[in-house]
């Protein structure tokens, strides 16, 4: 039985995800991806895994540079997810106009994330259409005092009612 590619995305989209841009820089080239195919994988030894189309311009300059960034986007970013998930995707210079810093591997930290992990390539896996990036966390940042997630759910960004309490 052959699954339709265009339902199976809209079930996947009934997923609440929390928004990342990944961030490599290549001997001096800087890329960047919008993604929410991102998770958690091991506290021991520290692994995150990010999902990476294999015709994503990404793809060669993470393999390249064998480290990247995961950067956890507020709401207050949205323009920044935007940018690397559409039109900034293919651009020259993709971090002219983003505000961003160092990390202690190179790649570039956006400014005004949640927090950032900066990680090394641990392994890669076939995973369809997509590479499964395993990365090896090497060190964290995590804002004290952050505003509120950036969340993607059936195809459009949304808002987490902070004042709310969970009624289950």
């Amino acid at each position: 039985m052959n699954m339709d590619p265009k339902e199976f995305r809209n079930t996947m989209g009934r997923f609440a995800t929390g928004v990342t841009v990944v961030t490599t820089d290549n001997s001096g080239v800087r890329r960047g991806m919008t993604a929410n195919a991102f998770s958690s994988l091991s506290l021991d030894p520290p692994l995150v895994l990010v999902c990476v189309d294999h015709k994503a311009s990404f793809l060669n300059a993470v393999q390249g540079a064998r480290k990247f960034a995961i950067n956890f986007l507020s709401e207050e970013q949205k323009s920044a997810s935007d940018w690397f998930a559409g039109k900034g995707r293919d651009a020259e210079d993709q971090f002219a106009d983003i505000a961003f810093e160092v990390g202690e591997n190179g790649a570039p930290l956006l400014s005004g994330s949640l927090a950032n992990l900066e990680c090394e390539i641990h392994e890669g896996l076939p995973g369809g259409d997509h590479l499964i990036l395993v990365g090896r966390v090497t060190r964290t940042v995590a804002e004290e005092d952050a505003p509120p997630p950036l969340l993607f759910y059936a195809g459009a960004y949304r808002k987490m009612d902070m004042d709310g309490e969970y009624g289950g």
